[in-house]
């Protein structure tokens, strides 16, 4: 009996146990061991509405039988994850990022027969809005956040309707655009302007037609993976682009008041592997521009003084054609290399009338002059780009390469008639300038991301940056007695600047708590050597730098409603090629110019601090900042006293170091199905140590913004925008505009404007009419003083600010241009003019 119990355990022992390995078995037959088991999830998320990979989506796993957590990631770029070491089981997924609903993935089951589980590719929607029972759905998302960046999608912003790059950037919270189209970020022009991730050909962002735009990037804080220039960042326009299947396209016609017209036609084409894509447009744009300016100077301490009075006015006019087109080859399904090219023709014509008269307390002498010029400058761009990109079975694993090149030549005429009184005594002199100049830029970078765990990531790469930029400038003088027109050499001059920057960075990034927590970590190393050759009065200065520029960026976000992030970086802010040329401008007797060749770069700590709140009707984001920035450079202004006609000299000077303080905060708010507002609200105080001058050392400014939103129907958008800037101290820049406005001697007085557009959709909503008002009141005005020790100066300046725009657009095959991911690049050089 007791044999046959014993036989019968045998027997049951040797049947489960081989029903155990038979499970555990692959189909080699060989058995399995548990301990080397590695179950892998990947899975990809994008935007429902563009398709676009979706960057830091919580991506958290759970346990199906319990609900137990089980990890957490966060999507790459691309929208890609990858979870790893997971044991066998049933799981789901919840997929959580702000401003989107939340999905949940269900049935996921790991086995030894299936050791990893490919999810695809799901799509998540914008967070609904449920506002007295109606849904509003399908826009896409007007504001997203990245780790590192803030993410305005544009395409459909009605105020920009007809209008140029600086509409458009002028309507960006902490982004402000002064009337003559220079950019600044969070009260500061030392910003870095970028175009599809590259330098910017262009002279202004006015040249710029707003219907070639999709969204624009800024980045207060860059990783080491961007290039340091720009001390309050980096802000990249990105350029509509569309790789749907088949053919579609948009045609768009505007007219506005003031002889200003613009026309664009986009086209894309894609079968198959190829995809293939082109774009025509034209911006023809006149300005009527007017000034008025006076200056008071004293002498012998105080008791003497003498005055100068300006009045200007103009009219410029404008026209830009560009033409843009390239393809992409997919060689395989991991495997991309696409070519651009861009070619662009722009003149930009100026007549300037500039009425002065000029007299003293202590003498009898006057100064009267008319200064009349016509001004025509020609532009001929064009730059070409390869890329190459490699994917893996690893999401997230990529590998690029590209190559830039661009070429700018510039022909500049300017031909100057002046009249004169000086104590009663008239003259005449007929002159001109002119401006044969060049920039070429290269390029070459390669880049690689390595994923590893649950949400880790190691970046890397190497670039090269090659510039130069060759201007000659000849003045020539009437000579009335032979007809001919004689060289001044003592008011020509020919500079050339060349520059090679060599760079290295690496950056760690990783995730723990689920996802809840992310970081990441870089560092960017950098050789630059950098020539300027003032060939006329042969002053050359070489300069060789070797810096570092880390970065660091924390992120926290405990549930779907809240995020917390906190970064760091180190920034650079190099003179352009204006403020490095030596040579002595007199051409103006009233304002003289020379810039100074061994003026250093300066360099900024910046920190920032920013929180993200979202609710059905509300989204908020507040942010806090610091930036101490050291050897600051700044405009010097000085009024040469020994000479007749009291020019102001304008020069270049490092102080010693200046800091920001500042304040954000973006307000989003649904308040019923058919209205709609978004407010911000930036606050900021800077102090200046060094050579500054009492009074202009520091202040504190603001500025808002409200845009209203109105549904009226299934068919009409209107939109009402304000904008307000108070009053402000001036410092650093990087020569554009008034070379510096104010410099560190000045202040800006406040500048407001109101605008309104309306859309209206027609042709089963295939075409869009629209109607713009730009500045309705007529108050946009800039105002701006300056002062040292023995002058005080003040000046107004305005346009032809309120315009009415007309437009028409029509989308062929529901064309909605989708852009093309480019690779973040910093290559910013500025143009000759």
């Amino acid at each position: 009996m007791m044999k046959k119990i014993l036989m019968l355990l045998v027997v049951a022992t040797v049947t489960v146990t081989s029903m155990a390995q038979d499970k555990m078995q692959g189909r080699s037959g060989q058995s399995f061991d548990m301990s080397n088991f590695n179950g892998v999830i990947i899975g990809k998320v994008i935007d429902s509405l563009d398709r676009a990979g979706v960057e830091f989506a919580n991506i958290v796993l759970y346990r199906q039988k319990d609900s137990s957590l089980v990890t957490g990631t966060l999507t790459d770029a691309s929208g890609s994850f990858i979870m790893e070491k997971l044991m066998p089981g049933r799981y789901y997924i919840d997929v959580k990022f702000i401003g989107y609903q939340s999905r949940r993935w269900s049935g996921i089951v790991l086995s030894p027969r299936s050791p990893k589980v490919d999810l695809g590719t799901f799509s998540i929607l914008a967070a609904s809005e449920n506002i007295d029972a109606v849904v509003v759905t399908g826009e896409k998302k007007m504001l997203l956040h990245n780790l590192d960046k803030k993410v305005f999608n544009v395409d459909k912003d009605i105020a920009v309707e007809g209008g140029s790059g600086a509409d458009v950037l002028q309507n960006i919270p902490s982004v402000e655009v002064d009337i003559d189209g220079n950019v600044s970020l969070r009260g500061s022009s030392n910003v870095n302007i970028l175009i599809d991730g590259r330098p910017s050909m262009l002279n202004s962002m006015e040249e710029l037609p707003a219907q070639m735009i999709d969204r624009v990037e800024v980045i207060t804080n860059p990783s080491a993976k961007y290039d340091p220039d720009g001390i309050t960042g980096i802000i990249n326009i990105v350029l509509k682009k569309r790789k749907e299947p088949g053919y579609n396209g948009m045609v768009s016609l505007n007219a506005g008041t003031g002889n200003k017209y613009n026309a664009s036609v986009n086209l894309n084409w894609r079968q198959d592997k190829v995809n293939v894509f082109a774009s025509y447009n034209l911006r023809r744009g006149q300005m009527n521009r007017f000034s008025i300016g006076d200056r008071v100077t004293l002498f012998n301490s105080g008791a003497d003084s003498s005055f100068l009075f300006q009045n200007s006015e103009g009219q410029s006019n404008m026209f830009f054609h560009n033409i843009r087109g390239g393809a992409d080859y997919f060689i395989d399904s991991k495997t991309t290399l696409s070519v651009t090219g861009n070619l662009n023709f722009r003149t930009f014509d100026m007549d300037n009338n500039v009425f002065s008269n000029s007299y003293s307390n202590f003498n009898i002498n006057t100064l009267q002059n008319t200064r009349i010029s016509l001004n025509s400058n020609d532009v001929i761009g064009h730059e070409y780009s390869l890329n190459f990109k490699r994917t893996y079975d690893i999401p997230g694993k990529e590998w690029t390469t590209d190559a830039f090149f661009s070429r700018n030549t510039i022909d500049n005429l300017n031909d100057i008639n002046q009249q004169e009184v000086f104590n009663d005594e008239p003259s005449d002199a007929r002159e001109r300038a002119k401006t044969d100049g060049s920039m070429n830029t290269f390029t070459f970078q390669t880049d690689y991301v390595t994923p590893f765990g649950n949400g880790g990531r190691i970046e890397s790469g190497i670039k090269a940056l090659i510039r130069r930029s060759d201007a000659d400038y000849a003045y020539t003088i009437s000579n009335s007695s032979t007809g001919t027109w004689d060289f001044d050499a003592n008011r020509s001059n020919h500079f050339v600047y060349s520059e090679e920057i060599y760079s290295a960075y690496g950056i760690y990034s990783n995730t723990f708590a689920s996802g809840k927590f992310s970081y990441q970590l870089g560092l960017r190393i950098e050789n630059q050597h950098a020539k300027s050759d003032q060939r006329t009065t042969n002053q050359v200065a070489d300069v060789n730098r070797l810096n570092l520029f880390p970065s660091a960026h924390v992120r926290w976000e405990p549930n779907p409603i809240n995020s917390l992030q906190l970064s760091y970086s180190r920034r650079v802010n190099r003179p352009n090629v204006r403020v490095l040329n030596p040579f002595l401008n007199t051409s103006d007797k009233f304002n003289w110019f020379q810039g100074n060749p061994y003026l250093e770069p300066e360099f900024t700590s910046s920190i920032d601090l920013s929180h993200n709140l979202s609710f059905p009707r509300t989204k908020i984001t507040t942010s806090v900042y610091y930036r101490d920035t050291r050897n600051g450079f700044s405009r010097k202004m000085t009024v040469i006293d020994t000479v007749a006609s009291q020019p102001t000299l304008t020069t270049f000077i490092n102080l010693s170091h200046y800091e920001n303080i500042g304040a954000e905060a973006v307000v989003t708010q649904n308040i019923a199905k058919w209205w709609r507002l978004n407010a911000s609200y930036s606050y900021y105080y800077s102090k200046l140590f060094g050579d500054v001058v009492s009074g202009a050392n520091e202040g504190r400014s603001w500025n808002a913004k409200l845009a209203s939103f109105f549904t009226i129907g299934n068919n009409v958008d209107i939109q009402l925008t304000g904008n307000y800037r108070a009053p402000s101290i001036t410092v650093g820049g990087s020569g554009r505009g008034f070379y510096m406005a104010g410099g560190a001697q000045g202040k800006t007085k406040e500048m407001y404007w109101v605008d309104l557009g309306a859309r209206i959709s027609v042709l089963d909503k295939k075409g869009t009419i629209t109607v713009r008002v730009s500045d309705i009141f007529k108050t946009q005005k800039m105002r701006y003083s300056s002062w040292d020790t023995n002058f005080y100066s003040y000046n107004e300046s305005w346009r032809n600010s309120r315009v009415v725009f007309v437009g028409f657009s029509y989308r062929i095959n529901n064309y909605r241009g989708r852009p093309e991911k480019r690779v973040d690049s910093d290559d910013s050089f500025d143009m000759i003019e």
